[in-house]
């Protein structure tokens, strides 16, 4: 067994869409559920309390139920030309003001740094 190639399987189904939460394949245009144009994210996260997906006029918070498991349908979109005083805080911490309202949403360290490499991408 030690002479045998380990065989390496991915995930061909690793494009979420961001409206239903379908596993999509790389490259893909649409969803194949939903019929989502794809190519309007920039970046999906999924996080535990919601997921985030940035598009090139939005930022879209779609909330989820208490365990993280399902979504609860509330969907917060935030136009990222009237986002002001974004800041990356303590506690992995992604803080900005909306419509004169502090806005502040706990993400995972990961989902942080993949969200502080997309302001300096689009020059937020």
């Amino acid at each position: 067994m030690e002479n045998e190639k380990e065989i390496k399987i991915e995930n061909q189904f690793d494009l979420i869409c961001p409206e239903c939460g379908v596993g999509n394949l790389k490259g893909s245009k649409n969803c194949l559920v939903c019929g989502k144009n794809l190519e309007d994210t920039i970046l999906f996260l999924e996080d535990d309390s919601f997921d985030l997906e940035i598009t090139n006029d939005a930022l879209l918070e779609y909330r989820k139920k208490f365990w993280g498991d399902d979504r609860t349908g509330k969907v917060n979109k935030y136009s990222l030309n009237e986002i002001e005083n974004m800041e990356f805080g303590p506690s992995s911490r992604f803080i900005f003001t909306y419509n004169e309202k502090r806005i502040v949403l706990p993400l995972r360290k990961e989902n942080l740094k993949k969200l502080k490499e997309i302001k300096e991408v689009l020059n937020l």
